[in-house]
């Protein structure tokens, strides 16, 4: 465990947390496309980008608090989760769910600029 915290000690908080949050995008991208098309290598590759989210997450919480490591990181997830849901497998939001998403983002951006 000391070499996996030494290794990643030497990256920024910043670079965990979008490594964090690509991880588990690109989790949720081959959860979609095991969800559509249910091949049990796309299963195994959306377990590994779940598994890779808390890989290089869980690091910024020696050196930040939770809730800002946790907004930030959320912030990141959520434009990654809309661009694969509406730009890539073509989803649509109703009326309310876009309103919804619009005040759940300002919200998190709100919360991670107070925290500074």
């Amino acid at each position: 465990m000391q070499l996996y915290l030494a290794i990643l000690a030497k990256f920024p908080v910043g670079v965990l947390l979008t490594l964090a949050a690509s991880s588990v995008i690109a989790g949720d991208y081959f959860g979609k496309l095991w969800s559509t098309q249910q091949r049990p290598l796309f299963l195994v590759i959306a377990f590994l980008g779940y598994f890779g989210s808390g890989f290089f997450y869980l690091p910024t919480l020696l050196r930040e608090g939770l809730v800002v490591t946790s907004i930030i990181w959320s912030l990141l997830s959520i434009v990654g989760f809309m661009v694969i849901g509406l730009l890539i497998f073509k989803e649509t939001l109703t009326g309310i769910q876009a309103v919804g998403v619009g005040f759940g983002v300002i919200s998190l951006v709100i919360l991670a600029f107070a925290s500074h």
